[in-house]
């Protein structure tokens, strides 16, 4: 067995899921993702340029992962995201607006704009106010729950939740229809996933057309050497993320420490004003200027 891609790399991610060629390994992902309840699902989708047009209101364009249209007209937007992104959501709100004002811009009707559904799946835990792995949001009303309009529909998968969920059964992930692909996601370094999911491909045609596919590119000195590329792109860009939020963290603590401070030299500053000693000496004592004791009484009392 040869190594495989790490296909959290979004080159990678994009070699596998998002050629015309290899459409039913994508379209077997979207179903299990977007109709998990049903055998039936979509028969054919379009991939389409990643390029968005330029907001009327930005002026700026976007590149996606992988844009689709489906069979019924459906617009979906398929992201990768490896490192930690603290505005995923207004992100993911901004993806969508954008994909949905281009098919105003295309000169469509504006009051007969398609669905429209942006994917996210990430490798680091986004939502504190869940353990679920996979969840989804869509336009409800607040109380009745009734639907306004389902043009709107944002999934997102925690990878990191995912591997708590198989991490005592592996076989009943690879069993589940969207656990096999989110464990392809992990089976570049775990020969336990691979031999997994090798089983699940005699009887998934997907899966082995993915499989396949994993190990065809990861063979190819160019696409190899891409992939490495942009795989020491990202670890660079992570390790510059994490040292700013070091940075950020230990100039946080310090002005904690300095604000703590300040709030205690204020304090025995009072105190000795109360006992009766001169301004010079306290400002001397506690280190503060004479604003600050000036604004004592007023301020602390």
């Amino acid at each position: 067995m040869n190594a495989l891609m790490d296909l959290k790399t979004d080159y990678a991610f994009n070699q596998l899921f998002g050629k015309p060629e290899r459409v039913d390994i994508l379209m077997a992902l979207l179903n299990a993702l977007l109709r998990p309840e049903t055998g039936q699902g979509m028969v054919a989708i379009d991939i389409r340029s990643s390029e968005i047009s330029p907001s009327s209101r930005s002026g700026k364009g976007k590149r996606l992962d992988i844009y689709v249209h489906t069979e019924g007209g459906e617009r979906i937007n398929l992201e990768i995201q490896v490192g930690r992104q603290r505005k995923m959501p207004k992100r993911t709100l901004l993806y969508w607006s954008g994909l949905y004002e281009a098919q105003a811009m295309a000169g469509m009707d504006c009051g007969q704009p398609k669905r429209t559904i942006t994917i996210n799946i990430v490798n680091f835990v986004m939502l504190p106010s869940t353990a679920r792995y996979h969840t989804s949001y869509h336009v409800n009303e607040d109380e009745e729950r009734f639907e306004l309009t389902n043009a709107l529909g944002i999934y997102l998968i925690e990878l990191p939740r995912f591997r708590r969920s198989y991490r005592h059964d592996l076989g009943a992930a690879a069993k589940d229809r969207l656990g096999r692909w989110l464990l392809l996601l992990d089976a570049a370094k775990n020969m336990q996933i691979r031999k997994a999911l090798e089983g699940i491909a005699m009887v998934d045609s997907a899966m082995d057309h993915a499989l396949r596919v994993c190990e065809e590119i990861s063979r190819d000195p160019e696409h190899y050497a891409e992939y490495l590329s942009r795989r020491k792109a990202l670890l660079d860009e992570l390790s510059q993320v994490r040292s700013a939020e070091r940075r950020g963290l230990e100039k946080g603590l310090k002005e904690e420490l300095d604000k703590g401070t300040r709030e205690t030299r204020r304090q025995i500053a009072r105190a000795m004003l109360t006992d009766g000693e001169s301004v010079e000496r306290v400002m001397k004592f506690a280190d503060l200027g004479v604003d600050e004791i000036a604004a004592l009484p007023e301020n602390e009392s």
